[in-house]
This record gives structure tokens, C-alpha cells and sequence, in this order.
């Protein structure tokens, strides 16, 4: 066991590059996202290890950057509405192993965007295997 007690922390950073991108599915159309970026946005990001039970809570407030897109768009002259990062809470939970390193998955939650609906668009966070 690596210790007991439970430790409530603010998350003061998030650096996240997914080079290989994502699908993006929009006007019945596949696409390939591009390079993507998350990062930390408003404040508010926090999160909960319970030593105990070896589990982890944590909630991001985030931006998503589709850099690649944006440049395209921004390029054809659009809305720069279209092309600004969105706002994301991304909540997850996951485990805390020995060396205090974290392993997590969850679900993201968008907010108000020209380019995506956030009723329609599901983003889920996976856990890496290990």
C-alpha cells in the first residue's frame, strides 16, 4: 500500500499533444482532426487521490486546439469563432499506483462552439494499457 489518507489537490497544469489526431465526423463527412492540443483553461481544475483505496477523481477544465483546422479555416478566411479552442470539462477517474503516477479515463463534457454541438459531440478520454 502506498500510504492512507486522501489528498484534495488543484491542478495547476496540462499539456496534452495528440499528434496522430482524431476522426471528426461533421456534415456527414469524415475527417481527419489534425494535430490536437489540450490545455488547461479556466480555473478550476482539481482533483482527489484516496490513498486508501488506491482511486483517483479528477475534473479538468480544459481548451481543445484543432490546430491544423483552425490554419485551414483561418486561411479561408472564416469565422474566427469557428477556428477558437473549445471549452471542455473533462472529468476522470482512474487509479494511483506506487510510484504516485496516475493512469486515468473519462468523458469531456464541450461547451457552447460554432463548429461543433456539444449535444452531438462525445468525447471519451481512454486509458492508456499498460
Amino acid at each position: 500500500m502506498i500510504g492512507e489518507g486522501v489528498l484534495h489537490f488543484n491542478v495547476t497544469d496540462l499539456n496534452v499533444t495528440v499528434e496522430e489526431g482524431i476522426k471528426i465526423k461533421w456534415q456527414e463527412k469524415e475527417i481527419d482532426s489534425g494535430r490536437l492540443r489540450i490545455n488547461l483553461g479556466k480555473p478550476g481544475s482539481r482533483a482527489i487521490i484516496n490513498y486508501e483505496t488506491g482511486q483517483v477523481n479528477a475534473e479538468f477544465r480544459a481548451q481543445i486546439s484543432f490546430e491544423e483546422i483552425a490554419a485551414i479555416l483561418d486561411d479561408m478566411g472564416a469565422d474566427p469563432a469557428l477556428t477558437a479552442p473549445i471549452d471542455a470539462v473533462i472529468r476522470s477517474h482512474g487509479s494511483v499506483f506506487e510510484d504516485h503516477s496516475l493512469r486515468l479515463a473519462g468523458k469531456a463534457e464541450l461547451g457552447e462552439h460554432q463548429l461543433f454541438d456539444p449535444a452531438e459531440t462525445r468525447i471519451e478520454i481512454r486509458a492508456p494499457s499498460q
